[in-house]
């Protein structure tokens, strides 16, 4: 009976143990939880989460941005940007001057004479490099027109400063129009003689 006894106590004992045991671990596990959800809410009243100030002037800021974009009768506003300036010609002074010599000297007889006329030819253009790129690709087709309006000259023309500055223009005219022809745009501003031989 003793034994009894001693056994009852002992199981007892031991259940009292386990459950001091449970009892701790589900303690510290409960404090665990409690931190990290203290730690959290902290966490989050820092960093302004719960602060319906902040919420409520971003919404104003938005509806502010909102109103500039719509005209007075509430449709929207479509910004098209500034307006384009078309000019006719370039203004000289805001371009710079780039000048290209024809590789070649034109040679072509003088109508009505035993004459020829041998010239170099130089052009010049406000625009960018394009302008001077064509010239270089047509050239060709550009020899060709000069060559086609300078044989039907009679030899007068090259007797007098006006008459060689009204054949300049016609050159431009020329090379403009084959320009035009194969690249849309002339852009050739003035044509010089850089070199001229009549014989």
């Amino acid at each position: 009976m003793a034994d009894e006894e001693n056994q009852e106590g002992a199981s007892e004992e031991g259940e009292g143990k386990k459950k001091g045991g449970l009892m701790k671990i589900l303690v510290m596990v409960l404090a665990a939880l409690l931190l990290i959800i203290i730690s959290v809410g902290v966490t989050l009243y820092l960093t302004g989460f719960f602060d319906m100030k902040k919420e409520v002037e971003s919404t104003e800021v938005i509806e502010d941005l909102e109103k500039t974009m719509v005209d007075e009768n509430g449709k929207p506003i479509v910004d098209k940007g500034p307006e384009k300036q078309k000019k006719e010609f370039p203004d000289p002074q805001k371009f710079e001057q780039s000048y290209q010599d024809f590789k070649a000297k034109f040679t072509s007889n003088v109508p009505g004479s035993k004459k020829y006329v041998q010239f170099s030819l130089s052009v010049m253009t406000y625009y960018d490099e394009r302008v001077l790129g064509n010239v270089d690709k047509h050239e060709i087709a550009l020899r060709s027109a000069v060559l086609s309006l300078v044989a039907q000259e009679p030899i007068e023309t090259y007797q007098n400063a006006e008459s060689m500055d009204k054949l300049r223009e016609k050159i431009k005219f020329e090379l403009n129009r084959v320009l035009m022809k194969y690249e849309d745009f002339g852009g050739i501003e003035e044509v010089y003689f850089t070199e001229l031989v009549l014989q």
